[in-house]
């Protein structure tokens, strides 16, 4: 009997406007996004800084929030550096 892998008990709950990843596992995408709008068990994503949607239907619970992370890596690039 297959189990359906659920998200981390301490993890913070997904909410439009948050900064995600989707699980890597189970999903082919890649980089991080913002939560643009939830219907329902799906999220649609648009990039962090912009408003163009890239994935659509994206199920809730195969999202990661990861906001700190995001904010540790982007803090180190070139970009950022020169603000």
């Amino acid at each position: 009997m297959k189990t359906k892998k659920s998200a981390p008990v301490n993890a913070a709950p997904i909410e439009v406007g948050s900064v995600v990843k989707a699980n890597p596992v189970l999903w082919n995408i890649t980089g991080y996004f913002r939560v643009k709008s939830i219907r329902g068990r799906f999220a649609n994503l648009c990039g962090v800084f912009g408003k163009h949607i890239y994935h659509k239907s994206v199920p809730v619970d195969q999202l990661i929030e990861c906001k700190e992370e995001w904010y540790s890596a982007w803090s180190k690039t070139e970009s950022y550096q020169c603000m």
